[in-house]
């Protein structure tokens, strides 16, 4: 059975990539019968009017006024037409069959979210530095080549924001993505696809990974610093400990903190350098995402309790 489908782009002041991006989208749309949602997030370039200037049967433009890909995102749920919602970011490139390949796994009822392949594209050569577990902090994402059931992995393993699609119904019944997840000043966006897989799955609804759904993630190289890496490190550990404070046993929680960040914890706290040592960096950040984790395990496990009495 095939599902009808939005295509949601959430934006803010990239209208010289978002306009080579909706060229290669509405051929995709249009062989599926989906449409294409821009969401605008306060944009001052003129993206507005550029794709107004597109808008007909595939696209379509509104105003978030709220801040931050997450809210974007849960507009795009609520003025979609289709019954799936498929995000893509506007720095993202979607490779031929995209759009089909995350739509087909839908045909069963019971999926409620399938995520793709996310490989990552570098202005020139990738840096000699960087190794899996920085990429990681840059949105790559791959779970090798055949279909995964992600009720059976890890949470952190959830699809990632860019490359991802949601059944409508199910998005808005269990109330969207999480906005307390989602980036604050100079926070980034911290696990809120992870969060929202947990509440869909609680509701009986499938996630899925399918690697035909692949798109490439345009670096910044804005970000290849080392200062960056440490601060995104950071929050992702602090996203991570916000959603086991709400979902996790603490037996489970002492044996993340032993196992996986507790060599990391024992080593003292590593402020940014020049230097691009891929060990040293990638030991500094797997500090500061266990200090996250911790603090925010910390902060929120007693509110949490406190809201669930």
């Amino acid at each position: 059975m095939r599902v009808t489908a939005t295509v949601a782009i959430p934006t803010r002041n990239r209208r010289a990539r978002l306009i080579p991006l909706l060229e290669m989208l509405i051929p995709q749309a249009a062989n599926v019968g989906a449409e294409i949602l821009v969401v605008d997030n306060g944009s001052s370039d003129g993206t507005v009017e550029a794709v107004r200037r597109l808008e007909g049967d595939t696209v379509r433009c509104i105003v978030e006024p709220g801040a931050g890909a997450t809210r974007a995102r849960n507009a795009a749920a609520r003025a979609a037409r289709g019954e799936v919602a498929a995000f893509i970011d506007d720095d993202a490139l979607p490779r031929p069959g995209w759009l089909a390949a995350l739509l087909d796994p839908f045909s069963d009822a019971r999926i409620g979210c399938v995520g793709g392949r996310v490989r990552l594209r570098f202005e020139g050569a990738a840096p000699a530095w960087i190794n899996d577990a920085l990429t990681a902090y840059l949105a790559a994402y791959d779970l090798g080549d055949d279909p995964v059931d992600l009720a059976l992995r890890p949470h952190h393993e959830a699809p990632r924001g860019l490359n991802m699609a949601v059944r409508r119904e199910a998005l808005l019944e269990v109330g969207g993505f999480d906005v307390r997840l989602g980036p604050r000043g100079s926070r980034p966006s911290v696990g809120e696809e992870s969060e929202l897989c947990l509440r869909l799955l609680r509701r009986g609804r499938g996630v899925r990974y399918d690697p035909r759904a692949e798109v490439e993630h345009l670096v910044d190289p804005a970000r290849l610093d080392s200062a960056w890496f440490l601060r995104r490190a950071f929050w992702t550990g602090w996203g991570e400990g916000f959603i086991d404070a709400r979902y996790q046993a603490l037996r489970k929680v002492a044996g993340r903190v032993r196992w996986h960040y507790g060599r990391a914890l024992l080593g003292l706290p590593h402020s940014a350098s020049p230097g691009y040592e891929r060990n040293r960096l990638s030991a500094a950040c797997g500090r500061r995402e266990a200090y996250g984790y911790v603090l925010a395990f910390l902060r929120h496990r007693a509110w949490w309790n406190g809201r669930d009495a």
